[in-house]
C-alpha cells in the first residue's frame, strides 16, 4: 500500500463544512490514493493525558493505536464520539468514505520530546492506509492576529530549528559524547497547543521540513485553510 501524506491543517473548522472548503480540502488528497481509515491528531489546553475519541467504524485502529501509546508509557482512554463533524470532515478529503475515522486529542503540558514520541508510534500508519491529519483548530476570533500561520515567519524558522537540532542529536548519537547535548528546550513542558500539534506532525513528516505549504481562501468573510504537507 502507498505511504500516505501526514497533514498540517490550520484553520476554523467550521469554514471548512461550506462547498469552496470541502472542494479545497479533496486537492490536498492525490484521486489514486487509498484511504482506509482517517486519525485526526488534535490538541486542547489542560487535560491530564491525551484521549481517543472514536468517530465511527468498529473501533479497531482506536484500540490499536491505544495499546500502541501504551507501549510508549502514554495511559489513552478510548471513548465514544464527541465531534460528528470530523467524520463529516474526513469523508469530504477521501473519495470513499473512511472505513473508520478517530480522534486522537492531545494535552498541553508535555514536552516536545513527549509529542515526538507520539509522532514517532503513529508513523507506521501512513504505510496501513491510514491518513493522519494534524488539525490545529482556530477559534473564531475575527482576523486570529494573535494566531502563528504556517504562513508565517516565526512557524517556518521554528521548523527548521527542530530540524537542524535534529541533525545535530543525530549526529552527537555517534560520538563519544552522546546526544546529552540536545536542546534543553526539549525537556520544557509546553503550553501551547499549535506547538504540540507541529511537534507531533514534525515527527510524523520523519523528522523532517515539511515538502509542501499550502493556502486557501475559503469564503467572503477572510476564513482561510494554510498547512503543511508532509509528502515522502
Amino acid at each position: 500500500m502507498t505511504k500516505l501524506p501526514v497533514l498540517y491543517l490550520s484553520c476554523e473548522t467550521e469554514a471548512l463544512t461550506g462547498p469552496k472548503g470541502q472542494a479545497s480540502l479533496r486537492r490536498l488528497i492525490r484521486p489514486d490514493l487509498v484511504v482506509v481509515n482517517v486519525a485526526f491528531i488534535t490538541s486542547k489546553k489542560g487535560g491530564a493525558q491525551p484521549e481517543i475519541f472514536h468517530q465511527c467504524g468498529e473501533g479497531i485502529l482506536a484500540r490499536r493505536l491505544q495499546s500502541g501509546m501504551a507501549e510508549r508509557g502514554f495511559d489513552v482512554a478510548v471513548s465514544g464520539s464527541r465531534e460528528q463533524g470530523l467524520k463529516e470532515l474526513a469523508e469530504s478529503m477521501t473519495h470513499l468514505a473512511p472505513e473508520e475515522v478517530i480522534e486522537l486529542r492531545l494535552n498541553t503540558g508535555m514536552t516536545s520530546e513527549h509529542y515526538r514520541d507520539i509522532g514517532h508510534c503513529l508513523e507506521a500508519l501512513r504505510d496501513q492506509g491510514v491518513l493522519l491529519i494534524c488539525l490545529d483548530r482556530l477559534e473564531n476570533v475575527g482576523n486570529n492576529v494573535d494566531h502563528p500561520q504556517p504562513i508565517d515567519s516565526y512557524i517556518r524558522n521554528l521548523i527548521r530549528q527542530w530540524e537542524d537540532e535534529h541533525r545535530w542529536a543525530k549526529a552527537m548519537s555517534k560520538s563519544d559524547l552522546g546526544a546529552s547535548n540536545s536542546s534543553p528546550g526539549a525537556k520544557a513542558p509546553i503550553a501551547d497547543p499549535t506547538l504540540c500539534v507541529l511537534n507531533t506532525a514534525f515527527s510524523l513528516g520523519g523528522m523532517q521540513a515539511p515538502q509542501r505549504l499550502f493556502g486557501f481562501s475559503l469564503n467572503e468573510t477572510s476564513q482561510s485553510l494554510a498547512g503543511y504537507g508532509w509528502m515522502q
